[in-house]
């Protein structure tokens, strides 16, 4: 038995009031109240000598304050101050100067005694409240309060008397497994004379029992729920001073009762099966049993493994928690479940191409899903569902295939079913290496049990041939003509089914042309391609094959073609086509361009101006202009005819020759020139006796000399120059008679003109005048310029002299031939004043000589529907010369003209 001892003491401050009033009389001799203790005045006064201890007021007890920490105060006597029940006091002193020390000694009482003086602090607590230091019983204590100087000590003193007693409360809790589920508990003291109470407390700190005994009775403890519960009794004893004293004590217990659980997770196929128990130290110990009862496994704690729940067969299980407590009771908890798992079939109609592919589950609430895997492992095709459609099945390329149906049970396990198929259809395929010209057609197939035909037709779906095989015979490409064609290639599977494939290509070749739009300058030249994507370059060659240039289109540029210079040109055009085979065309042109060239033999007076041109079918002309522009002449052909030339006057000429191509292209070239003869006048200022000779030349650059001649023609002075500057100191020196002056102008071009002009010389003036002399003859005599002189001839005798007289006009002309191939002087003596016009004809060789006499009326005749035809003075051109046969006619009086008859 279990016991607990308190020590305590009652404190009821009422019975302080009780106290017998004879202990405050008793003693009386000795009791001295507070008004007869009177404090010492000096320290001299109280001290028989130095340090001498004395009393001052022995026993004065209420000079002291004190006060009870834990009891009853009972008052004062004569002696003591009574204190019942105290264990603790508080002791001070307050006077001063009293308070040097503080002690207390043990006088009497049943333990301790004889230990002297023991000092405490003022205001100090005085400790008895260790029962086995200070048991119980009666104790008086001896206070003394000192002051100490130089002469000693002296000391107030007085006494307490205090009464100890305790009382112990005692609490026994009994059972089989000691305070836990107690079977008795009883309370009490350790003093027979005390009296006990006691109560039950829960943990929440409510009272849930309580009674005044000695024990707590079975049937109360069988009511109290499961907890902890704390017992307490109180013990109280009287004191002889009729003081209770007090003692408490507490002891606790247990109340406790296996109570196990079991819970589990999920109907079917629980993923976690577990039990609790409410006693830490009990034991937890489970078991499944099936329907019938029979237990399938065990063991302890308080899970039970899955993997053996799972290794179960399908079917329904109860199981078992069991709580085994220290206290060797049990507590059965109980839970069910049911065991299921997902089992799935697959089944595939054919191993090839199937139609058909389907699944099963097992539980019919579970999810059953399928999924389709290439060879790869990746997922092409999935759903939900027993069945795989035969659309989604038609689907599927080419391929082996895994079929996975899954079921999923709504406790979430799976369970998969596979099975594996072939997927094959015939997918034939046609390549043509290139769309045009192929080199090679080939096909192929997907299953290589398949059997592969061709079927090659024209693009208006006429066959032209078919085969079996791979490939298209080359030899039958290279037969096929320009075109568009198709190609099948068709493949049958063992399964029959077919597919198809087919290409298109071209057979195309180049063919270019090549059109130059003129044989001759062409401004257009242009190729043609047969095949749009073809390149198209052409080449342009020289005659001797150079290249002249090159580039790429079907147009030459026609500002190039119009720098070509002349000559014969080869043009090319090639078309290569993608296929890279080439054709090439070609074609001819010649370049010409009119290109004349002007030729004037002599800058003045030319006998030969030609013209040449580059082409022979050309046209050339040519035209003489004046310096003002305005057309002289014009002609065609090569050659100005000199007639022509003879013709013109005096004068600036430009002179145009013009080709005109058979194009239609011109180019013309020109030249200048100038016509100038030589036409010297001759000037005497009189007759007879001149004195003075002058003379004009008419080109600038000429040489002008003059001579005077007697009437044989001998030369007297000849002289250069235009004037005879001392002719009268030369004539003095003459005989009287007839003479001649002549003037030559020579011309650069080497022509000569020559005016002879008569005079007398007399020594009187005779009039009328002397008939005109008869020129000398100076047949014998050459002149500068090469020409021949006249000679012998005689001037006419029927001209009369320059005087008003007319000429005769019955006479008739004369001719005188003298051969066609004689070189010709012509002698021209024009009279203006006379109706006729001779000349005179001398060969050089035979000294022969013709003369004509042209008469006036002849000239009228011939002009007179062109009287623009007449000659006048100074024309020397007059288109009527020529039919006169004169070269030249001048105004002069004579006039000597060389020509050549051919």
């Amino acid at each position: 038995m279990n016991k607990k001892m308190s020590y305590g003491l009652i404190a009821v401050s009422t019975l302080l009031a009780s106290l017998p009033a004879t202990l405050a009389s008793a003693n009386d001799e000795n009791l001295k109240t507070t008004k007869d203790i009177q404090p010492v005045s000096t320290n001299t006064e109280k001290h028989a000598e130095k340090n001498e201890t004395k009393k001052i007021s022995p026993y004065d007890i209420k000079l002291f304050s004190i006060h009870n920490l834990n009891a009853f105060d009972s008052g004062a006597d004569a002696l003591y101050r009574n204190f019942d029940l105290t264990t603790q006091l508080t002791v001070d002193y307050p006077y001063d100067p009293y308070k040097d020390k503080l002690t207390y000694e043990i006088v009497s009482g049943p333990a301790n005694l004889g230990q002297g003086e023991i000092q405490i602090p003022y205001g100090g607590t005085i400790d008895f409240s260790d029962a086995t230091t200070y048991p119980d019983g009666e104790y008086v204590l001896s206070l003394r309060s000192y002051v100490i100087d130089e002469f000693g000590s002296l000391f107030d003193t007085g006494r307490v008397k205090m009464n100890i007693e305790r009382v112990a409360a005692t609490i026994d809790i009994t059972g089989t497994f000691d305070k836990i589920n107690p079977s008795t508990i009883t309370v009490g003291s350790d003093k027979t004379t005390a009296s006990n109470i006691w109560k039950i407390i829960d943990e929440a700190g409510n009272v849930v029992a309580t009674e005044s005994s000695a024990a707590i009775s079975q049937a109360t403890l069988n009511q109290l729920p499961e907890g902890v519960y704390t017992v307490e009794t109180t013990a109280t004893l009287i004191s002889k001073y009729g003081n209770p004293v007090l003692d408490t004590t507490t002891d606790s217990f247990l109340i406790r009762h296996p109570e196990s659980t079991t819970s589990v997770v999920g109907t079917y196929n629980p993923t976690s099966i577990t039990g609790t128990k409410k006693i830490t130290e009990s034991t937890l110990t489970w078991e499944v049993k099936d329907s019938s009862g029979t237990v399938l496994i065990n063991g302890t704690g308080n899970t039970i493994p899955v993997e053996q729940t799972n290794a179960l067969g399908d079917g329904s299980y109860s199981v078992f928690f069991t709580e085994h407590s220290p206290e060797n009771e049990t507590s059965v908890s109980e839970g069910s479940f049911k065991i299921r798992h997902p089992e799935t079939t697959i089944s595939i109609d054919k191993p090839i191409n199937p139609e058909k592919v389907m699944g099963t589950q097992k539980i019919a609430d579970s999810t059953l899903t399928w999924q389709l895997l290439n060879e790869a492992g990746a997922v092409v095709l999935s759903g939900n569902g027993p069945i795989i459609s035969e659309k989604q099945l038609a689907s599927l390329a080419g391929g082996k295939y895994e079929a996975t149906f899954t079921e999923t049970s709504p406790e979430g396990e799976t369970h998969a079913s596979t099975d594996k198929f072939l997927v094959r259809h015939p997918e034939t395929t046609t390549t043509i290496d290139r769309p045009f010209n192929p080199n090679s057609i080939k096909g192929t197939q997907t299953i290589v049990e398949s059997v592969l035909t061709w079927v090659l037709k024209d693009e208006s779906g006429k066959l032209i041939e078919s085969g079996s095989g791979t490939d298209v015979p080359t030899s039958l490409l290279d037969k096929l003509a320009i075109g568009t064609y198709v190609v099948t290639y068709t493949e049958m599977s063992p399964e029959n089914e077919t597919h198809s494939s087919q290409g298109e290509f071209t057979i195309r070749h180049p063919e270019t042309t090549t059109t130059v739009n003129k044989p001759f300058n062409p401004d257009k030249i242009t190729g043609t391609q047969t095949i749009s994507d073809s390149e198209l370059v052409w080449i342009l060659t020289d005659a001797q094959g150079a290249i002249i240039k090159s580039g790429t289109g079907s147009d030459i540029p026609t500002d190039f073609l119009a720098q070509l210079k002349p000559g014969s040109y080869h043009v090319t055009f090639a078309e290569k086509s993608p296929e890279g085979e080439m054709h090439t065309s070609t074609g001819d042109f010649i370049v010409r361009h009119p290109e004349t060239t002007t030729t004037v033999n002599k800058p003045f007076n030319p006998n030969n101006i030609t013209g040449t041109q580059t082409m022979t079918e050309s046209e050339l002309t040519w035209v003489i202009t004046d310096k003002n522009g305005a057309e002289v002449m014009s002609g065609i052909g090569s050659e100005v005819p000199e007639k022509e030339l003879l013709a013109l006057l005096a004068g600036d000429y430009t002179v145009t020759f013009t080709e005109i191509s058979p194009e239609d292209e011109t180019h013309s070239s020109h030249d200048v020139f100038t016509v100038r003869h030589p036409e010297a006048t001759l000037t005497i200022d009189k007759n007879i006796n001149p004195e003075k000779i002058t003379g004009t030349q008419t080109i600038e650059d000429s040489t002008l000399t003059w001579e005077i001649l007697d009437i044989e023609g001998n030369v007297l002075f000849s002289g250069i120059g235009s004037e005879i500057s001392n002719l009268v100191e030369l004539l003095k020196g003459l005989d009287e008679g007839n003479y001649f002056a002549t003037l030559t102008e020579t011309s650069p071009e080497g022509e000569i003109h020559t005016v002879i002009n008569g005079f007398q010389l007399v020594s009187e003036v005779i009039s009328p005048p002397l008939p005109e002399p008869t020129p000398p003859d100076k047949t014998n005599e050459k002149p500068e310029t090469n020409e021949q002189p006249e000679t012998n001839e005689q001037p006419e005798t029927n001209e009369q002299p320059e005087t008003n007289e007319q000429p005769e006009t019955n006479e008739q002309p004369e001719t005188i031939d003298s051969g066609d191939d004689s070189e010709e002087f012509i002698l021209l003596h024009e009279r203006e004043e006379f109706s006729y016009v001779e000349y005179e004809v001398f060969d050089e060789n035979t000294a022969d000589s013709s003369q004509t006499i042209v008469p006036a009326s002849t000239i009228a005749e011939t002009t007179k529907n062109n009287a623009s035809l007449l000659p006048k003075t100074g024309d020397k051109q007059s288109p009527l010369l020529p039919l006169l046969g004169i070269a030249v006619v001048a105004s002069s009086l004579v006039m000597l003209r060389r020509r050549n008859k051919n």
